[in-house]
């Protein structure tokens, strides 16, 4: 029988096979994930819809591949179910839906290798990979407290503190990981690639320009602080991004035209008058940007457990196509690693993205009835990228004015209903 690539969600034409979770001659069962699929929305997990041997993997790791094509040719005993003929009919399978993909998610058939001779046949990702390459880890050596044997990232650091016996490094190993004039070579794949695409589309498409802005964030902060106590005691852990995103919804209200996406197919700006705001989050494979949806309607509270559970699921690879979908406007926090300020590539085909940026306390001059003083404040400062072709100067210029008064005055958002 013949295996071909399902439906991945709606819009979603093709993905990149990013690794065979099987191969070939191995036994698979029906519903044994057999692959993993990047398209630009999520990573998936593919399962089998049948029970039988594989003969052979048509498709390559690192291939782009389309909806119905051939994947898999497979022995099945007793001839094809009906969701294989389904697949092999190219109307997609009938199996159950793609699952997104955990981080511990289930390898080939064959039980976990006890030792490897081999960096390559090791169970890692690509970070992982990358920190032991970096640090001159061999990882066949290292002890692995993964799931079916698969290193993690706190394995290499274990081996290289000394803490586990099977990852011991060398001195000259720590010292450098390649001899001069070397170069190491990475093929640009998975996450990684769909970024550099989406870069790419976002650079050749929108003509970007970027306006920065500062704030006084003081009374900010000292709100963060009286409501993180209350946060914590209903179990919640309360950061800035949600006054952030109220910010964001109370301000767009008052510029709708930033609050929108190109048709260029239509030649038509559309103006959305819901609030689904995109958070960018980093995690081991690159930047990821799943959707906070409705955010007009949400507390912050609410919004708070959202984006703590949005963001674990990021990092743990279990996000769905529906968390990526839908998206208005764009928000991007660098602010925990620090920074000034940055110039975020919109996130096409948005019109707009917001960079958040660290806070920090300096001295400020204070005017007060045309008194001067100099006093410690809490200070930030915002950044926006917007398409030129769409929105001018003046409109972000009016936006970051609006945005940093609520800001400065929190307190006004309960004026605003939200």
């Amino acid at each position: 029988m013949e295996f071909r690539l399902p439906e991945l969600g709606e819009g979603v034409t093709e993905g990149e096979l990013i690794k065979w979770k099987v191969k070939e001659g191995d036994t698979v069962k029906d519903d044994q994930p057999i692959c993993e699929v990047m398209t630009d929305k999520a990573t998936i997990e593919i399962p089998s819809p049948f029970s039988g041997k594989i003969k052979q993997l048509v498709a390559k790791e690192g291939e782009i591949v389309k909806v119905h094509q051939l994947m898999v040719v497979a022995e099945v005993a007793g001839g094809a179910s009906p969701s294989t003929s389904s697949a092999h009919s190219g109307g997609g399978s009938t199996h159950s839906t793609p699952a997104p993909v955990s981080s511990a998610a289930a390898i080939p058939a064959p039980a976990a290798k006890t030792s490897v001779s081999n960096s390559s046949d090791v169970l890692a990702s690509p970070a992982t990979r990358r920190l032991a390459r970096e640090k001159g880890v061999e990882l066949s050596s290292v002890a692995a407290s993964g799931p079916h044997g698969r290193v993690l990232l706190q394995d290499i650091e274990s081996a290289l503190s000394g803490g586990s016996p099977a990852g011991a490094v060398s001195g000259a190993q720590r010292a450098k990981a390649f001899s001069p004039g070397e170069v190491e070579r990475t093929p640009i794949r998975g996450m990684r690639k769909k970024i550099a695409e989406k870069m790419r589309q976002s650079k050749d498409k929108a003509a970007h320009f970027t306006y920065v802005e500062e704030a006084d964030a003081t009374e900010l902060v000292r709100l963060r602080a009286q409501a993180k106590a209350i946060a914590e005691k209903r179990g919640i852990k309360l950061t800035y991004l949600p006054f952030i995103l109220k910010a964001m919804v109370a301000a767009l209200r008052q510029h709708p035209r930033l609050n929108s996406t190109l048709d260029e197919a239509s030649n038509e700006i559309v103006t959305h008058h819901t609030y689904n705001i995109s958070l960018s989050v980093q995690t081991e494979d690159g930047l990821t940007v799943p959707v906070i949806k409705h955010v007009e309607q949400k507390s912050i509270f609410e919004l708070a457990r959202e984006i703590a559970d949005i963001v674990d699921r990021a990092r743990k690879k279990k996000l769905v196509m529906e968390d990526f979908q839908g998206s208005t406007i764009t928000l991007t926090n660098a602010g925990s690693i620090g920074g000034l300020f940055a110039t975020p590539i919109i996130n096409y085909p948005e019109v707009a993205i917001l960079g958040f940026n660290k806070i920090f306390r300096k001295p400020v001059v204070i005017n007060k009835g045309g008194k001067e003083r100099l006093a410690i404040r809490d200070w930030t400062y915002f950044s926006i990228s917007m398409d030129h072709r769409i929105l001018d100067g003046a409109e972000a210029a009016e936006f970051m004015k609006t945005f940093v008064s609520y800001i400065e005055n929190p307190s006004l958002l309960l004026l605003e209903s939200l």
